[in-house]
């Protein structure tokens, strides 16, 4: 990884936030919650999964000690060090906030960004991409779709690997400025000299390094970030989070096209309620197990029930993972625990159908066959996690559990659960040696 050896940055969060009627005359703007996180817990959360992050100064002026209250507890909760730094001149502008910290970092490079920006993952893995060195950056993306007030952005001409010009009036500007910044404190020896009597900005101050030619950028993809600025913002950074808040990567077709558009609108209207991941995977797991009881009881009837219990489990089972994602709330242990009660939820409906079946046609080699997808299915979850982190997505289709269990749904609708189980056998334990080649050659052990 590179750039290691910065590990301090500075969030600023003094401003009031005033675009965001009805709610910033009550609560500071970094304090604004979204799926019950707020602004600053989202960013230094993102900081340190994202980076070697081991000092956070925050830069606070309305509602100092409200925000101030919020990062102590935050603090004993993430083990972090986060010193809170008052900028007396806060009304003046996000440039009077950042002279306030320049006095405690001496002799350092730092991250700087605001605290009404949302950065994803893909945005910290491009930075890390460059080798910084002692130079100042500016990250930036050369479009921004998301752009609702073109003439409230700050815009940046680019020339060349440097930023020849910064600020909100430039005519002929080919990129925008995320608020990010990469900077050497050592090439601000001349910015105290900036007044405060008036407005300051950010980009005046950062002005400076432009006119000594020190600014260079990063460019990263235009939906890697997102400001929050007004309502509107906040409304779409809502919609930007959930829209991302599953993982892709693995998301076999049947997830892709129906699981997760069901899954993501269930979970829009769950995160105003205390729920959390672990609670859900819980109670998918019994969604499961209740419906492998109703599939194994003989009669149609029973038959579909049971498939389109097991195919809601199926869909319900994104939503923890998105709630997870949504309020910060990922962990090793609820992955691994949410990974165990699917391999149990698996056995209580291939068994089901099984049971359902041999009570049809009444012959032991319908245990045979139970016995043979009971046993691939075992053996392909545990091939996932291996296949998974070698195998890349686009390389290979993925046979997964979303497929399986829509395919119990349909041979459910067709009343054929013999043909069903037949197929499952045949499929789980396909992929399985499918899975075995392919990782032949990518394996040490």
């Amino acid at each position: 990884m590179k750039n290691k050896n910065i590990d301090t940055v500075v969030i600023l969060a003094a401003g009031k936030g005033e675009r965001i009627s009805n709610m910033a005359e009550f609560v500071a703007k970094p304090l604004i919650k979204i799926f019950d996180v707020s602004l600053i817990e989202r960013s230094i959360r993102n900081l340190i999964s994202n980076l070697n992050i081991k000092k956070i100064y925050i830069v606070t002026g309305f509602n100092h000690e409200e925000i101030n209250d919020h990062l102590v507890k935050l603090k004993n909760k993430l083990s972090i060090n986060i010193e809170t730094v008052f900028a007396k001149d806060w009304e003046k502008g996000n440039g009077a906030s950042f002279l306030a910290i320049l006095d405690k970092i001496k002799h350092e490079q730092f991250y700087l960004l605001m605290a009404d920006h949302l950065f994803n993952d893909e945005f910290y893995k491009t930075i890390l991409k460059y080798e910084i060195n002692n130079k100042s950056c500016l990250i930036i993306s050369r479009t921004l779709s998301s752009l609702d007030d073109f003439n409230d952005a700050t815009k940046v001409k680019v020339v060349e690997d440097k930023i020849s010009d910064i600020g909100k009036s430039i005519k002929d500007s080919n990129g925008f400025d995320t608020g990010f910044f990469i900077l050497n404190s050592d090439e601000f020896n001349n910015v105290n000299k900036l007044s405060v009597r008036k407005k300051l900005s950010l980009a005046e101050v950062i002005q400076e390094l432009v006119q000594q030619n020190k600014l260079y950028f990063i460019e990263v993809p235009e939906d890697s970030w997102f400001d929050i600025d007004t309502n509107e913002d906040l409304s779409n950074a809502k919609n930007y989070l959930l829209i991302n808040s599953s993982s892709k990567i693995n998301d076999g077709p049947i997830s892709k096209y129906i699981n997760r558009p069901i899954s993501k609108w269930i979970t829009s209207k769950i995160t105003d309620y205390p729920l959390t991941p672990n609670q859900i995977s819980i109670a998918v797991f019994f969604i499961s197990v209740f419906s492998g009881l109703i599939i194994s009881i003989e009669g149609y009837f029973f038959l579909l029930l049971g498939a389109l219990l097991a195919q809601l489990s199926s869909i319900l089972d994104g939503c923890d993972g998105e709630i997870a994602r949504l309020k910060l709330l990922e962990s090793k242990f609820g992955g691994w625990f949410d990974r165990v009660l699917d391999r149990y939820s698996d056995l209580f409906i291939f068994t089901g159908l099984t049971f359902h079946t041999y009570f049809i046609h009444k012959t032991l080699t319908v245990f045979l066959i139970g016995f043979i997808a009971v046993g691939g299915k075992i053996i392909l979850s545990y091939t996932a996690y291996v296949y998974d982190s070698k195998v890349s997505a686009h390389d290979s289709f993925r046979i997964g559990r979303d497929l399986i269990i829509f395919i119990i749904l349909i041979g459910a609708l067709f009343n054929i659960p013999y043909i069903t189980l037949v197929v499952l056998a045949f499929i789980v334990n396909v992929e399985v040696c499918k899975r075995l080649w392919m990782l032949k050659d990518k394996l040490d052990y």
